[in-house]
C-alpha cells in the first residue's frame, strides 16, 4: 500500500472515529441532562436513600442502595443508581433524596442537569469538528491540481 492511499485511509477512519465518537457523547450528554433537568425543577418523588453496599476505596464512585419514597403508594428502587453525590456513603446510612426514572438524585439535582449539558456540549464539538474534517476534504479534493 502506497504512502498517499495509507494516509487517506487513516484520514478516514479519523473522521469515522470523531463521528462516531461526537454521537454517543451527545446522546449520553442529553439522556443524563434531562433527567437532571426535571428533577432540578421539582419532579421526582422526594424520599430517602439507605446504603446498602458501599464504595470501597473509592473517593466518588456510586454507591448502591435503596430509594423509599415518602409516598407509601410508590413503589421502592432497590438497587437504585446514584446520579450525583449523597452524603450516605456507608452501609446503612440514610440521606434525603428524590427518586426519578429508576435513579436517585439529591435534593435538587446536584448539578446533575449541567454535567449533562457538558456532556452534550462536547458531543456538539465533536461533531462540528468532523463537519470540519469533512469539509476540509471535500474542499481539497474538489481543487483541481494543475500538473507538474
Amino acid at each position: 500500500m502506497d504512502g498517499g492511499r495509507r494516509d487517506r485511509l487513516r484520514a478516514a477512519a479519523i473522521r469515522w472515529a470523531v463521528l462516531v465518537i461526537g454521537l454517543v457523547v451527545l446522546l449520553a450528554g442529553v439522556g443524563y441532562a434531562m433527567p437532571g433537568w426535571a428533577v432540578a425543577h421539582g419532579a421526582g418523588d422526594r424520599g430517602v436513600f439507605t446504603v446498602t453496599r458501599e464504595a470501597v476505596d473509592c473517593g466518588r464512585c456510586v454507591v448502591e442502595g435503596t430509594f423509599t419514597p415518602d409516598d407509601p403508594a410508590r413503589p421502592a428502587l432497590a438497587r437504585a443508581n446514584v446520579m450525583g453525590h449523597l452524603p450516605a456513603a456507608r452501609l446503612g446510612e440514610q440521606s434525603p433524596a428524590v427518586g426519578y426514572q429508576g435513579a436517585v438524585y439529591p435534593p435538587g439535582g446536584d448539578g446533575a442537569w449541567q454535567r449533562g449539558a457538558a456532556l452534550a456540549g462536547a458531543g456538539l464539538a465533536a461533531l462540528l469538528l468532523w463537519t470540519w474534517l469533512v469539509l476540509r476534504r471535500r474542499s481539497s479534493s474538489a481543487t483541481v491540481r494543475p500538473d507538474a
